[in-house]
């Protein structure tokens, strides 16, 4: 569309639609650089101002876009820093994990560490007695269920639990989303269990590459830590 502004009369002008106002202003860049006074006269509402002229609307625009990006930059410097004291955490975790001398150790130094660094208030460690013997067949009776109905073909699960499933894994502890990752190649050594008050802390396109470390770590410590202790026969 070539036409210029004053080529457009005003009966003309009341059947345009805003598509097409648009589509002008589009193919003519240069229209309010021919006709400067629009952008003073012009004036567009303002929720708190009444209204603005385009050039304090622009402005306007890019100071909200600043504040946008600002609280963005805020955002990403927060997660950084927190992902950088997670993996301080289990770095300095996982070398202390070999010095324990039992399973129960190995589940308590967990526990206590996530507890006082992370803040992650429920912590379980469940063998599976179909691989150990000396696992306590109790505590892991649930597991076959809990891997069909929840874990069916992954090695980690990461959302909510119903009532029952929490009960068994986490006993009173408050928890209302959780980890659950199994340990061993195939899951079949038995499950490390996290648990959070909040219930969307863990939850689908959560980065698990430290858990699956950690987990990893325990599948080379457990058989050990198992042979060296009496049979539950």
């Amino acid at each position: 569309m070539s036409e210029q502004a004053s080529d457009i009369s005003p009966n003309e002008a009341v059947a345009l639609d805003d598509a097409t106002i648009a589509e002008y202003l589009q193919d003519e860049p240069h229209f309010f650089a021919r006709n400067p006074s629009l952008l003073r006269q012009l004036r567009l509402p303002h929720a708190q101002r009444g209204s603005l002229s385009l050039v304090e609307a622009k402005l306007e625009q890019q100071r909200l876009r600043i504040y946008e990006l600002e609280d963005d930059i805020t955002e990403l410097m927060t997660v950084a820093s927190d992902n950088e004291r997670i993996f301080r955490v289990y770095m300095d975790l996982i070398p202390q994990l070999f010095k324990c001398t039992s399973v129960t150790e190995l589940e308590s130094y967990i526990r206590r560490t996530l507890q006082d660094k992370l803040r992650v208030p429920a912590v379980r460690l469940i063998l599976d007695a179909r691989t150990f013997v000396q696992a306590d067949k109790t505590a892991s009776e649930p597991l076959a269920r809990l891997y069909q109905e929840r874990m069916s073909s992954q090695m980690v699960y990461l959302g909510r639990l119903g009532k029952e499933e929490k009960r068994r894994l986490f006993q009173d502890s408050l928890v209302n989303s959780c980890a659950l990752i199994r340990i061993g190649h195939h899951g079949e050594m038995g499950l490390l269990a996290f648990g959070s008050a909040d219930g969307g802390h863990y939850g689908t396109g959560m980065d698990t590459l430290l858990i699956n470390q950690l987990a990893e770590v325990l599948a080379q410590i457990l058989p050990k830590l198992i042979a060296q202790e009496p049979s539950g026969d």
